[in-house]
């Protein structure tokens, strides 16, 4: 009996034992993850740490740093170390010395009021200014053409001109031309007073540049608009020979 006593007491000692075991392997096992979970913790602030002053370094390099541009317009002002470009009623300010290369035609010492320029270079954060690495004196960009309808009687006829509402028109072989129920139709058709309708493109200061399509609607001078006066006399005719040959 007093055997049996002992070998329980043994027992729950063991039990005892082997339970504190685990349970301090349990606490030690917990504090290493949480010292590892503080690591990475300490890992990962400092990683965002220097991503965020990495990217606002890179953001104020970009903000103080010198932007590239061009700038085209017609020289307004013009002196020793500065040139007032005026574009699309934009005025642009350009500064130049003497590293800036300068583009010229043939003949030109220098830039001139009215000339076209092109400034290439860069605008730095503390000016509003173009610092030019390259001015160039090129030719005005032409505005495109516009496109008119010009209709109205005819008024005179010279040759291949054409007068209508003040306007000359020039009909040469390169014109579109048709005159309305006249195949292959010519200037030599054209009579006073008929209608004409043409679709013109203008310069810039508004006078006839191409004539691009002409028709004409014969007016009451012209025979085309006039219907044959035989018709009824030929129908009647055809009417007649035909009733003989019935009888």
């Amino acid at each position: 009996m007093k055997k049996t006593i002992i070998f329980f007491i043994i027992l729950i000692c063991l039990c005892f034992q082997s339970l504190g075991v685990k349970l301090t392997r349990a606490e030690s096992a917990t504090a290493a993850a949480e010292i590892q979970t503080g690591k990475i913790k300490e890992r990962l602030e400092k990683t965002a740490k220097e991503g965020l002053e990495t990217a606002k370094d890179q953001l104020e390099q970009k903000i103080t740093a010198p932007q590239k541009k061009a700038y085209i317009g017609i020289a307004k002002i013009v002196s020793d170390d500065k040139i007032t470009l005026e574009y699309h009623s934009q005025i642009y300010n350009i500064t130049f010395n003497d590293s800036t290369v300068f583009s010229k035609p043939s003949g030109q010492t220098k830039i001139n009021p009215d000339d076209f320029v092109i400034a290439m270079g860069f605008v730095y954060p503390d000016s509003e200014n173009l610092s030019a690495h390259r001015i160039s004196v090129i030719t005005s960009p032409q505005p495109p053409l516009s496109r008119q309808l010009i209709t109205g009687k005819i008024k005179e006829i010279d040759g291949t001109k054409i007068t209508i509402d003040g306007k000359i028109l020039n009909l040469t072989s390169k014109v579109n031309f048709d005159i309305k129920d006249i195949k292959n139709p010519a200037v030599d058709d054209l009579e006073l007073e008929d209608n004409l309708f043409a679709i013109v493109t203008l310069d810039k200061n508004g006078d006839i540049n191409q004539i691009k399509t002409v028709l004409v609607i014969p007016g009451r001078n012209n025979p085309a608009s006039q219907e044959p006066t035989n018709i009824e006399a030929s129908e009647s005719a055809a009417a007649t020979e035909s009733a003989s040959e019935i009888e």
